[in-house]
Protein backbone atom coordinates (compact mmCIF):
# COMPACT_ATOMS: atom_id res chain seq x y z
CA UNK A 1 0.00 0.00 0.00
CA UNK A 2 1.24 3.30 -0.92
CA UNK A 3 2.38 6.22 1.62
CA UNK A 4 -0.09 8.93 2.10
CA UNK A 5 1.48 11.93 0.08
CA UNK A 6 2.87 15.00 2.42
CA UNK A 7 0.43 18.07 0.82
CA UNK A 8 3.95 20.15 1.37
CA UNK A 9 5.40 17.66 -2.22
CA UNK A 10 1.87 18.11 -4.24
CA UNK A 11 2.31 21.84 -3.82
CA UNK A 12 6.14 21.73 -5.38
CA UNK A 13 7.10 23.96 -7.81
CA UNK A 14 3.72 25.54 -8.25
CA UNK A 15 5.19 28.94 -7.01
CA UNK A 16 7.09 28.47 -9.74
CA UNK A 17 4.97 28.14 -12.84
CA UNK A 18 3.07 30.19 -14.91
CA UNK A 19 -0.70 30.56 -14.73
CA UNK A 20 -1.49 30.40 -18.28
CA UNK A 21 -1.95 27.24 -20.13
CA UNK A 22 0.71 25.43 -21.29
CA UNK A 23 1.34 23.17 -24.57
CA UNK A 24 0.69 19.04 -24.13
CA UNK A 25 3.52 18.45 -26.00
CA UNK A 26 6.10 20.95 -24.41
CA UNK A 27 4.70 18.65 -20.59
CA UNK A 28 7.54 16.10 -19.84
CA UNK A 29 8.80 16.09 -23.43
CA UNK A 30 11.59 13.26 -22.45
CA UNK A 31 9.25 10.86 -21.46
CA UNK A 32 7.97 11.02 -24.90
CA UNK A 33 8.45 7.06 -27.06
CA UNK A 34 6.09 7.95 -29.85
CA UNK A 35 4.24 10.71 -31.24
CA UNK A 36 1.72 11.14 -33.74
CA UNK A 37 3.02 15.51 -34.21
CA UNK A 38 5.86 14.75 -36.59
CA UNK A 39 3.07 13.28 -39.10
CA UNK A 40 1.01 16.93 -38.85
CA UNK A 41 -2.27 15.45 -37.31
CA UNK A 42 -4.92 17.75 -36.04
CA UNK A 43 -7.33 18.17 -34.07
CA UNK A 44 -6.39 14.93 -32.43
CA UNK A 45 -2.99 13.42 -31.60
CA UNK A 46 -1.68 10.73 -29.53
CA UNK A 47 1.70 10.25 -27.32
CA UNK A 48 3.04 6.69 -25.96
CA UNK A 49 4.94 7.72 -22.69
CA UNK A 50 6.74 6.97 -19.80
CA UNK A 51 7.21 8.86 -16.51
CA UNK A 52 9.68 8.29 -13.76
CA UNK A 53 8.15 8.88 -9.90
CA UNK A 54 7.64 12.80 -9.65
CA UNK A 55 5.31 15.73 -9.06
CA UNK A 56 4.09 18.40 -11.63
CA UNK A 57 1.66 21.58 -11.16
CA UNK A 58 0.02 23.46 -14.08
CA UNK A 59 -1.42 26.84 -12.29
CA UNK A 60 -3.12 27.55 -15.79
CA UNK A 61 -4.01 23.93 -17.04
CA UNK A 62 -3.26 22.92 -20.35
CA UNK A 63 -4.07 24.16 -24.23
CA UNK A 64 -5.90 20.83 -24.77
CA UNK A 65 -8.52 18.50 -23.72
CA UNK A 66 -6.41 15.42 -22.43
CA UNK A 67 -7.64 11.54 -22.26
CA UNK A 68 -5.19 9.21 -20.75
CA UNK A 69 -5.02 5.28 -21.15
CA UNK A 70 -2.99 3.45 -18.31
CA UNK A 71 -0.56 0.80 -20.06
CA UNK A 72 0.96 -0.62 -16.99
CA UNK A 73 0.08 -0.41 -12.95
CA UNK A 74 1.03 2.70 -10.84
CA UNK A 75 -0.18 5.18 -8.52
CA UNK A 76 -1.34 8.60 -9.34
CA UNK A 77 -2.42 11.47 -7.14
CA UNK A 78 -4.55 14.49 -8.56
CA UNK A 79 -5.64 17.67 -7.08
CA UNK A 80 -8.05 20.20 -9.29
CA UNK A 81 -10.73 22.79 -8.19
CA UNK A 82 -10.14 21.31 -4.19
CA UNK A 83 -11.04 17.63 -5.10
CA UNK A 84 -8.00 15.25 -4.33
CA UNK A 85 -8.30 12.07 -6.56
CA UNK A 86 -5.94 9.11 -5.18
CA UNK A 87 -5.61 6.24 -7.66
CA UNK A 88 -4.30 2.69 -7.91
CA UNK A 89 -3.97 2.37 -11.86
CA UNK A 90 -3.78 -0.53 -13.67
CA UNK A 91 -3.64 -1.16 -17.63
CA UNK A 92 -6.77 -0.12 -19.39
CA UNK A 93 -7.96 2.73 -17.01
CA UNK A 94 -9.01 5.83 -18.33
CA UNK A 95 -8.49 9.18 -16.99
CA UNK A 96 -9.86 12.48 -18.71
CA UNK A 97 -8.63 16.43 -17.87
CA UNK A 98 -10.10 19.13 -19.40
CA UNK A 99 -8.54 22.07 -20.74
CA UNK A 100 -7.89 25.33 -18.83
CA UNK A 101 -8.05 23.44 -15.49
CA UNK A 102 -5.85 24.17 -13.11
CA UNK A 103 -4.01 20.73 -11.77
CA UNK A 104 -1.28 19.42 -9.95
CA UNK A 105 -0.19 15.31 -9.93
CA UNK A 106 2.03 13.65 -8.12
CA UNK A 107 2.91 9.85 -8.59
CA UNK A 108 5.97 7.92 -6.49
CA UNK A 109 5.24 4.82 -8.96
CA UNK A 110 6.87 4.62 -13.13
CA UNK A 111 4.00 5.44 -15.13
CA UNK A 112 3.47 3.66 -18.62
CA UNK A 113 0.54 5.37 -20.58
CA UNK A 114 -0.73 7.43 -23.77
CA UNK A 115 -1.92 10.25 -23.83
CA UNK A 116 -4.64 11.54 -26.08
CA UNK A 117 -4.80 15.73 -26.46
CA UNK A 118 -7.92 16.62 -28.28
CA UNK A 119 -7.86 20.33 -29.47
CA UNK A 120 -11.28 22.38 -28.01
CA UNK A 121 -12.56 24.19 -30.64
CA UNK A 122 -12.87 20.73 -32.26
CA UNK A 123 -14.74 19.62 -29.77
CA UNK A 124 -17.31 22.65 -29.51
CA UNK A 125 -17.89 22.07 -33.40
CA UNK A 126 -18.82 18.82 -32.88
CA UNK A 127 -21.52 20.03 -30.38
CA UNK A 128 -22.69 22.47 -32.24
CA UNK A 129 -23.10 20.59 -35.53
CA UNK A 130 -23.85 17.26 -34.13
CA UNK A 131 -25.62 17.62 -31.20
CA UNK A 132 -27.02 21.69 -31.67
CA UNK A 133 -25.90 22.44 -28.45
CA UNK A 134 -24.15 25.76 -27.56
CA UNK A 135 -20.45 25.43 -27.24
CA UNK A 136 -20.68 27.47 -24.55
CA UNK A 137 -23.19 25.41 -22.35
CA UNK A 138 -20.82 22.25 -22.85
CA UNK A 139 -18.20 21.70 -20.45
CA UNK A 140 -15.77 18.74 -20.47
CA UNK A 141 -15.81 16.78 -17.14
CA UNK A 142 -13.08 15.49 -15.02
CA UNK A 143 -13.17 11.24 -15.00
CA UNK A 144 -10.13 9.24 -13.31
CA UNK A 145 -9.56 5.71 -13.48
CA UNK A 146 -12.94 4.92 -15.74
CA UNK A 147 -13.24 0.98 -17.46
CA UNK A 148 -14.18 2.75 -21.31
CA UNK A 149 -13.96 0.25 -23.93
CA UNK A 150 -14.33 2.92 -26.84
CA UNK A 151 -11.34 4.96 -25.47
CA UNK A 152 -9.33 2.66 -25.40
CA UNK A 153 -10.08 1.07 -28.65
CA UNK A 154 -9.83 5.01 -30.36
CA UNK A 155 -6.07 4.92 -28.68
CA UNK A 156 -5.05 1.40 -29.92
CA UNK A 157 -6.14 2.51 -33.62
CA UNK A 158 -4.53 5.35 -33.39
CA UNK A 159 -1.24 4.12 -31.90
CA UNK A 160 -1.12 1.66 -34.71
CA UNK A 161 -1.96 4.31 -37.41
CA UNK A 162 1.29 6.00 -35.78
CA UNK A 163 3.26 2.97 -35.79
CA UNK A 164 2.11 2.29 -38.92
CA UNK A 165 2.72 5.50 -40.95
CA UNK A 166 0.53 5.25 -43.60
CA UNK A 167 -0.08 8.07 -46.37
CA UNK A 168 -4.05 7.90 -45.34
CA UNK A 169 -3.22 8.05 -41.58
CA UNK A 170 -4.38 11.61 -41.30
CA UNK A 171 -7.83 11.33 -42.43
CA UNK A 172 -8.05 8.31 -40.77
CA UNK A 173 -7.25 9.71 -37.37
CA UNK A 174 -9.73 12.92 -37.95
CA UNK A 175 -12.25 10.12 -38.43
CA UNK A 176 -11.06 8.99 -35.01
CA UNK A 177 -11.48 12.41 -33.80
CA UNK A 178 -15.12 13.01 -34.06
CA UNK A 179 -15.85 9.38 -32.86
CA UNK A 180 -13.75 10.34 -30.21
CA UNK A 181 -15.58 13.79 -29.17
CA UNK A 182 -18.96 11.95 -30.16
CA UNK A 183 -18.33 9.80 -27.07
CA UNK A 184 -17.18 12.38 -24.99
CA UNK A 185 -20.20 14.89 -25.02
CA UNK A 186 -22.39 11.33 -24.73
CA UNK A 187 -20.89 10.37 -21.72
CA UNK A 188 -18.62 12.98 -20.11
CA UNK A 189 -20.16 16.57 -20.16
CA UNK A 190 -22.07 18.48 -18.24
CA UNK A 191 -24.96 19.72 -20.18
CA UNK A 192 -28.61 21.01 -19.24
CA UNK A 193 -30.18 19.29 -22.06
CA UNK A 194 -28.17 16.47 -22.26
CA UNK A 195 -30.65 13.42 -21.39
CA UNK A 196 -28.91 10.27 -19.97
CA UNK A 197 -30.71 8.42 -22.18
CA UNK A 198 -28.31 9.56 -24.74
CA UNK A 199 -25.26 8.18 -22.73
CA UNK A 200 -24.19 4.77 -24.92
CA UNK A 201 -21.57 2.55 -24.87
CA UNK A 202 -21.74 1.19 -28.78
CA UNK A 203 -19.61 -1.37 -29.81
CA UNK A 204 -16.02 0.18 -30.73
CA UNK A 205 -14.06 -2.42 -32.05
CA UNK A 206 -17.01 -3.13 -34.83
CA UNK A 207 -17.10 0.82 -35.86
CA UNK A 208 -13.52 1.60 -35.66
CA UNK A 209 -13.31 -1.75 -38.05
CA UNK A 210 -16.20 -0.17 -40.25
CA UNK A 211 -13.97 2.92 -40.61
CA UNK A 212 -10.96 1.60 -40.85
CA UNK A 213 -12.50 -0.52 -43.84
CA UNK A 214 -13.90 2.46 -45.64
CA UNK A 215 -11.10 4.38 -45.75
CA UNK A 216 -8.90 1.39 -47.38
CA UNK A 217 -11.52 0.96 -50.01
CA UNK A 218 -13.32 4.44 -50.35
CA UNK A 219 -11.85 4.61 -54.15
CA UNK A 220 -13.66 1.34 -54.94
CA UNK A 221 -17.41 0.56 -55.27
CA UNK A 222 -18.25 0.23 -51.79
CA UNK A 223 -21.52 -1.23 -50.30
CA UNK A 224 -23.12 -1.33 -46.80
CA UNK A 225 -23.12 -4.78 -47.43
CA UNK A 226 -19.31 -5.49 -47.50
CA UNK A 227 -18.61 -2.52 -45.01
CA UNK A 228 -20.78 -4.57 -42.41
CA UNK A 229 -19.25 -7.81 -43.39
CA UNK A 230 -15.94 -6.29 -42.22
CA UNK A 231 -17.17 -5.50 -38.95
CA UNK A 232 -18.71 -8.19 -38.71
CA UNK A 233 -22.44 -7.45 -37.89
CA UNK A 234 -25.35 -7.23 -39.93
CA UNK A 235 -26.27 -4.06 -42.04
CA UNK A 236 -29.18 -3.30 -39.97
CA UNK A 237 -27.05 -3.55 -36.74
CA UNK A 238 -24.17 -1.22 -38.26
CA UNK A 239 -25.88 1.39 -39.26
CA UNK A 240 -27.58 1.62 -36.14
CA UNK A 241 -24.35 1.36 -34.03
CA UNK A 242 -22.08 3.57 -36.34
CA UNK A 243 -24.71 6.53 -36.25
CA UNK A 244 -25.08 6.15 -32.83
CA UNK A 245 -21.04 6.28 -32.32
CA UNK A 246 -20.29 8.85 -34.94
CA UNK A 247 -23.44 10.94 -35.42
CA UNK A 248 -23.34 10.32 -39.18
CA UNK A 249 -24.60 6.91 -41.27
CA UNK A 250 -21.80 4.62 -42.83
CA UNK A 251 -22.76 5.77 -46.02
CA UNK A 252 -22.14 10.12 -45.39
CA UNK A 253 -19.51 8.85 -43.30
CA UNK A 254 -17.98 7.54 -46.79
CA UNK A 255 -19.35 10.24 -48.74
CA UNK A 256 -17.11 12.65 -46.07
CA UNK A 257 -13.52 10.45 -46.34
CA UNK A 258 -13.98 11.04 -50.53
CA UNK A 259 -14.67 14.54 -50.31
CA UNK A 260 -11.75 14.83 -47.56
CA UNK A 261 -9.27 13.17 -50.27
CA UNK A 262 -10.58 14.87 -53.27
CA UNK A 263 -10.00 18.35 -51.05
CA UNK A 264 -6.37 16.58 -50.21
CA UNK A 265 -5.77 16.13 -53.86
CA UNK A 266 -6.53 19.93 -54.81
CA UNK A 267 -4.87 21.22 -52.23
CA UNK A 268 -1.26 19.22 -52.98
CA UNK A 269 -1.58 20.16 -56.78
CA UNK A 270 -2.82 16.80 -58.26
CA UNK A 271 -0.69 17.88 -60.75
CA UNK A 272 -2.62 17.79 -64.49
CA UNK A 273 -4.88 15.48 -63.13
CA UNK A 274 -8.66 16.84 -64.60
CA UNK A 275 -11.58 17.51 -62.13
CA UNK A 276 -13.45 13.91 -63.47
CA UNK A 277 -10.02 12.43 -63.26
CA UNK A 278 -10.01 13.38 -58.99
CA UNK A 279 -13.67 12.49 -58.65
CA UNK A 280 -12.63 8.69 -60.36
CA UNK A 281 -9.69 8.48 -58.57
CA UNK A 282 -11.67 8.92 -54.89
CA UNK A 283 -14.39 7.14 -56.32
CA UNK A 284 -17.31 9.49 -57.45
CA UNK A 285 -19.22 8.63 -60.51
CA UNK A 286 -18.70 11.28 -62.02
CA UNK A 287 -17.27 15.12 -61.92
CA UNK A 288 -21.20 16.14 -61.30
CA UNK A 289 -21.55 13.90 -58.28
CA UNK A 290 -17.89 15.32 -56.51
CA UNK A 291 -18.78 18.84 -57.42
CA UNK A 292 -22.50 18.40 -55.64
CA UNK A 293 -20.97 16.89 -52.30
CA UNK A 294 -17.54 18.70 -51.91
CA UNK A 295 -20.11 22.27 -52.60
CA UNK A 296 -22.23 20.65 -49.68
CA UNK A 297 -19.76 19.59 -47.20
CA UNK A 298 -16.72 22.48 -47.91
CA UNK A 299 -19.29 25.49 -49.05
CA UNK A 300 -17.26 25.79 -52.54
CA UNK A 301 -16.70 23.55 -55.14
CA UNK A 302 -14.06 21.93 -56.60
CA UNK A 303 -13.10 24.19 -59.72
CA UNK A 304 -13.10 27.32 -57.09
CA UNK A 305 -10.84 25.43 -54.64
CA UNK A 306 -8.63 24.87 -57.21
CA UNK A 307 -8.46 28.37 -58.49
Amino acid sequence: MNAPYDRALMNADCAQRSTDPVDASGMHPDSIRVSSRPLGWKPLNIERRELEPGVDCLPGGVTEHLIFVSLADGHVIRESGGDIADKELEAGLVSIHPSDTPVRWAWDTRLSFTMMSLEPGYLNKVARESFNFDPAQVRLKTAEGQRDPVITSIAGALMREVMSGDAGSRLYAESLANLLAVHLLRNYTEHPELIEAEKVSVTPRSVIQAMKYIHENYPGDVSLADIAGAAHLSSYHLTRVFKKATGVSPHQYLVQVRVNSARSLLTAGAGDRSLAEIAAAVGFSDQSHLTRHFKRMLGVTPKQLRS
